[in-house]
């Protein structure tokens, strides 16, 4: 499925939307507390008063479910009021036709509000927003739900999402100041030999390769223009009017002179069959399956890696589907050091250092040394060796 761009809410119109709700709910609140307050007091008792009190509570709970229900849909009245709408991520399962700006429904808007009241309890809950650093300005609620909070008018960051067959999170695409996007001279190439074409036939019979005949000094045959069936033909009989002049022998050429004894050094492809030197690799990486590669400049991974300018993408099997479509990127520093980029992916990257974990930040390069292990969805590496 094509891209989708969807502008991502901004957190001063959000608070905004929350405010005009708040106050809607604590106006209805007010006034069934009031209704149900005043008919005990006309009453003198005969209505009790806690009665009064439970009615105006389910008048505020029937509010947050129709509350709820709006959000599920076309938005909340504040929401309407400042253009803004909840959605859905990319699916992460293909198949599926959860797209980006999909509604999510009231069972998701539901669940997501359980979240968010709970969070509210411990007071950090409020704050959980600011703890993403993507243009999203996602949660604790909203990544429980799936959501994102869109801009429908169009005044805030605009976000290119996947479609279908996206890994989960909107992709932001800004890009990266800070990584080389020049690619080296040398290129990645497979470790071990490709087998893929080990005993492989061409279908249909292979084409003679016509007989030469005697060099007689005249060339006779053009690939592609000259009819092999008839190369290997007798010569033409000259006509016997025309006489037949015999050509001596030509006097031995002089030899050309040669320059390759002197090509500089430093302008030879090292390597045997044009490969690249090992010892001029980044790193070399080890898989969790025991499969070595080497790293040779700036590499994307991920499930399936778009192109990209300027730098080499790697497929990654992933039965599973942990994996985000673009997931992270090795890089080259200015001095040789090695980093590690999230690329806003749904499970995140983890380096592993002996025993300590640490977990990367999206959009920010982390540098890498050898020995660390990174933890990427249910898939693995380890930096074998690098700078």
């Amino acid at each position: 499925m094509s891209a989708v761009a969807v502008s991502a809410a901004t957190l001063g119109r959000r608070v905004g939307a929350y405010l005009i709700d708040g106050a809607v709910a604590l106006v209805i609140l007010i006034a069934a507390a009031g209704a149900f307050a005043g008919i005990s007091f006309a009453t003198a008792g005969g209505f009790p008063l806690w009665v009064a009190g439970l009615l105006a509570y389910a008048a505020g709970l029937v509010w947050f479910l129709v509350y709820t229900l709006m959000q599920g849909g076309g938005g909340s009245l504040g929401m309407r009021a400042l253009g803004l709408r909840l959605a859905l991520l990319p699916t992460l399962a293909p198949g599926e036709e959860e797209v980006a700006g999909a509604r999510i429904g009231f069972g998701r808007a539901l669940g997501r509000n359980v979240v968010w009241a709970l969070g509210t309890v411990i007071v950090v809950g409020y704050f959980s927003p600011l703890f993403d650093s993507s243009p999203w300005r996602r949660g604790w609620h909203d990544r429980a739900a799936g959501t994102v909070m869109t801009d429908v008018v169009g005044r805030g960051v605009e976000v290119v999402a996947a479609g279908a067959d996206s890994a989960g999170d909107a992709q932001p695409a800004p890009s990266s100041p800070s990584v080389p996007t020049t690619l080296p001279a040398s290129l990645v190439l497979p470790v071990d030999e490709d087998t893929a074409l080990a005993g492989w036939t061409p279908a249909g019979a292979e084409r003679p390769v016509p007989t030469p005949a005697a060099s007689s000094g005249v060339i006779s045959f053009v690939p592609g223009v000259s009819d092999p069936e008839l190369y290997d033909a007798p010569p033409a009989t000259p006509p016997a009017s025309l006489p037949v002049v015999e050509v001596g022998g030509a006097p031995d050429a002089a030899p050309l002179p040669t320059l390759l004894d002197e090509v500089p050094d430093h302008t030879r492809m090292s390597g045997h069959g044009g490969r690249p030197d090992a010892d001029h690799a980044l790193a070399r990486l080890v898989w969790d399956d025991g499969t070595g590669q080497a790293l040779y400049g700036r590499s994307v991974f991920g499930r399936n890696p778009a192109p990209e300018s300027g730098a080499m993408v790697f497929p990654v099997r992933d039965e599973t589907l942990s994996l985000s479509k673009t997931h992270f990127e090795l890089a080259p520093g200015e001095d040789r050091t090695l980093w590690v980029l999230d690329r806003y992916s749904t499970n995140g990257v983890v380096i592993l250092r002996g025993t300590a974990r640490q977990q990367i930040t999206p959009g920010e390069r982390t540098r890498v040394r050898m020995g660390d292990v990174l933890e990427f969805g249910d898939r693995s590496l380890r930096i074998e060796v690098a700078p």
